[in-house]
């Protein structure tokens, strides 16, 4: 609920708004009445103060280009600037008291064109009204980013189990890595106990084996070698067949463009001319129009007609005759006339020529237009040109380095090839196969050891993300619950505002003594469709002998609809906490309500608004708490 006691006083000071040219208005916390008759610009200041708050109900005086509204509270100053721009918008500027203009609308400016009042008035779903504050593409937004993170950490779980299942057999892997490694260190043992009994030279006959190794690797050197030259050789062809076709297109395309100079000087001429021409076109059209001009004016155009009335040149006023402006002769008009039509003639010959001009022009450009591109296109060649060629140079030096390569390694061949033939007794002993043995038994030892060690691995990183499932399983959790939240959020939002207008319904119309209305409440209806649900108003009737039934609202009088309008913007004001933001109401068009009413609602508002300023002819004040401050619309004078 709002607190009232930090309320201070406020100053608020208006400039060409609405139909006030300057003033400026002191209100106090609690209820402050503006009285006044009709069209004293009540109206204007409240929505003038409903702009500094942050509304888009102030508009612009009618006879000037911009104003203000100046809202002094609490120790800061808010403004608002109004600026007619050149096609009549008027644009808003300045720091208002808060940012959020449709709370303001539909909640604090509860004049006679608010939302809800008019909601109501028209019969309307009220649901559009009280839930419009709610941004419900964000919260469907944040929906869906929930559930993205809920199936991620799902999927991680999931993974985790997975990945559990894995224990067993990785521990049956370690059991028989274990078996295997301890018998491949006894069988290389065992192994080389033979070797060191051996009688014959080791390293000779590894030095055999390492020769005839070494003879087969620099084979395999030789045949890489070819299969490289042979490479760069495809390659170096393709380039030779590059270049002659590059360089073929180039010559033609340099066959074709040796008219280029001839068809800029015919260009320049034709621009030229087409200028001239139009030159003359618009020099002669000026004449011919302002001559028309002055043979069809039925005043004297220049100089000054026989002063005689003349009968011939009132049957023929084209027999006149009137002062020629160039030389001061006298010329009758239809000689004027026949020197216009040959005018007329010559500048229509000029549009012929400039036509048959622009038409040359436009063959001209499109062929100059394809020598550029002819042009950019040779350019591009030549380039490509530079390049095929630095390539051949590049394939060229690589086959010469590689021939050179290939009659080295065959030399080495032929060398290793007669050592090998030496030492052929000495590979013929089971020392170098037994080293190979060992060699292998060493391998498949450590090899061993690795995957040992890997499954090891494993089975501690297993191990370790039971706490990595805890701290999932825990976010899990949180996560249900936010999107729980978020989902049911629109519909408590919705089941508040309920709750508050039926509350407060109840209380006001026990308070407004209205006889024949029983009960005014607000049903709330989901759609069977999925869709966004409706909140349906509800009206309650009694007669005479106390039959309850139900009506629609539009049997309700125009009192009964302001008051229930009203109730659903205090709804609203409540619902959505707009009292916490922004601690005024603005009130106003209350004249079809009764002055005793008007004054129990003012009392029943008073207690959620820090701040209710209202709008009442002066009859209606009368019955107000004295208590209350009350300003003249005197002060509102333009």
């Amino acid at each position: 609920m709002p607190q009232h006691t930090n309320a201070t006083p406020a100053t608020v000071s208006v400039r060409n708004i609405g139909g006030i040219n300057r003033c400026e208005i002191e209100f106090d916390s609690g209820v402050t009445v503006l009285t006044g008759q009709n069209a004293t610009n009540r109206t204007s200041l409240l929505s003038a103060i409903a702009g500094a708050l942050g509304g888009s109900t102030a508009s612009l005086k009618s006879d000037t280009e911009e104003g203000s509204v100046r809202l002094e509270f609490d120790g800061e100053t808010y403004t608002r600037h109004y600026n007619r721009q050149s096609g009549g918008t008027v644009i808003a500027e300045g720091d208002p008291y808060a940012n959020n203009s449709e709370l303001v609308d539909l909640f604090v400016c509860l004049l006679e064109d608010n939302p809800a009042r008019r909601a109501v008035e028209r019969g309307d779903d009220l649901r559009n009204v009280l839930m419009q504050p709610v941004d419900t593409d964000y919260i469907q937004e944040r929906i869906g980013e929930f559930e993205r993170e809920r199936q991620q950490v799902s999927t991680r779980l999931e993974e985790i189990e997975r990945e559990r299942d894995r224990l067993p057999g990785l521990e049956e892997r370690r059991t028989a890595l274990q078996a295997d490694l301890e018998d491949t260190t006894e069988k290389l043992e065992a192994l080389r106990e033979q070797v060191a009994g051996q009688e014959v030279d080791v390293e000779m006959a590894e030095a055999a084996e390492d020769l005839l190794d070494e003879l087969e690797s620099r084979r395999q050197t030789l045949t890489r070698t070819r299969d490289q030259i042979e490479t760069q050789q495809s390659t170096l062809e393709a380039l030779r067949e590059e270049h002659a076709e590059i360089s073929e297109e180039v010559e033609q395309i340099d066959e074709r463009d040796a008219d280029r100079g001839r068809l800029e000087h015919e260009l320049d001429r034709l621009q030229d001319r087409e200028h001239e021409l139009q030159n003359s076109i618009n020099d002669l059209s000026a004449l011919v129009e302002f001559n028309e001009g002055l043979i069809d004016s039925p005043n004297v155009p220049i100089g000054e007609e026989q002063s005689e009335p003349d009968t011939t040149a009132e049957l023929d006023p084209m027999s006149a005759t009137v002062e020629c402006w160039t030389c001061g002769s006298h010329v009758k008009r239809r000689e004027i006339d026949t020197q216009l039509t040959e005018l007329r003639n010559i500048v229509e010959d000029k549009r012929t020529e400039r036509q048959e001009i622009q038409t040359q022009l436009a063959e001209v450009r499109e062929k100059l237009k394809s020598i550029r591109s002819r042009e950019e296109r040779r350019q591009e060649l030549k380039e490509r040109l530079n390049e095929v060629d630095r390539q051949m140079q590049r394939r060229e030096q690589q086959v010469g380095d590689l021939e050179d390569k290939a009659a080295d390694v065959q030399t080495e061949i032929r060398e290793l090839e007669d050592e090998v033939t030496k030492t052929e007794d000495l590979r013929e002993s089971e020392l170098v196969e037994q080293y190979e043995q060992l060699s292998e038994l060493e391998y498949e030892r450590g090899q061993i050891e690795q995957e040992l060690t890997d499954v090891e691995d494993q089975i501690r990183e297993l191990k370790a993300v039971t706490d990595e499932r805890e701290q999932l399983e825990a976010q899990q959790a949180q996560l249900r619950d936010e999107l729980e939240s978020l989902r049911t959020r629109i519909e408590d939002l919705e089941r508040d505002a309920v709750d508050a207008f039926n509350e407060h319904m109840a209380t006001v119309l026990s308070l407004l003594e209205y006889e024949n209305i029983e009960r005014v409440w607000i049903e709330r209806k989901a759609s069977d469709s999925g869709s966004e649900g409706s909140l349906e108003l509800h009206v309650v009737r009694s007669t005479e002998d106390g039959t309850v039934y139900e009506d629609t609202i539009d049997h309700l009088s125009e009192s009964e609809r302001e008051v229930i309008g009203l109730v659903v913007a205090l709804a609203g004001y409540l619902v959505h906490d707009v009292y916490e933001t922004i601690p005024v109401i603005l009130l106003d068009s209350l004249e079809a309500i009764d002055a005793e009413r008007i004054a129990r609602l003012i009392d029943y508002l008073a207690e959620f608004a820090p701040y209710l300023i209202v709008a009442l002819l002066e009859e209606d004040a009368q019955g107000l708490d004295d208590a209350y401050t009350e300003v003249s619309a005197d002060a509102l004078e333009p």
